[in-house]
């Protein structure tokens, strides 16, 4: 972040209490939106991969609005939210099982367009959460 009220980075190991709170609120959320990702994946009716796609593009929209919603004014709650909860939603790791699993399997396509359609999607997720953030922190209607 380059916003002068983000929350100070503290060196590791330095034992600081804000850290220390930090570290906790970022793993904090971080439990809360793993179970959130886990119970979204067995609701979503869709296959693994499907799931996981859907999964990630909406926690980059969530993160995108977060990032900007909270912008220098909530920077702990960020950390929280963003960081931690969206960190946990969204997840690498499926996304690169499912590419393996394709590209295993033989179908290479399959393995490109659902690693270069999520992150795509993803990032055009973030751009629409952080258009919606801006609007709603100007006041502005959708």
């Amino acid at each position: 972040m380059s916003d002068s009220k983000a929350v100070q980075q503290v060196p590791p190991g330095s034992g600081s209490p804000a850290l220390l709170r930090d570290a906790g609120l970022v793993g904090l959320g971080g439990a809360l939106g793993s179970v959130a990702r886990y119970l979204a994946g067995l609701a979503l009716p869709m296959d693994a991969n499907a799931a996981t796609f859907a999964i990630n593009v909406a926690g980059s929209l969530v993160l995108g609005l977060i990032v900007v919603g909270f912008a220098g004014r909530r920077p702990r709650l960020q950390l929280a939210l963003g960081t931690g909860f969206c960190g946990g939603f969204t997840t690498f790791s499926a996304l690169a099982v499912g590419v393996a699993e394709f590209a295993g399997a033989g179908s290479v396509v399959s393995a490109l367009v659902l690693a270069l359609g999520t992150v795509a999607c993803a990032g055009a997720a973030t751009l629409v959460g952080v258009w919606i953030g801006r609007r709603l922190s100007a006041g502005g209607a959708l």
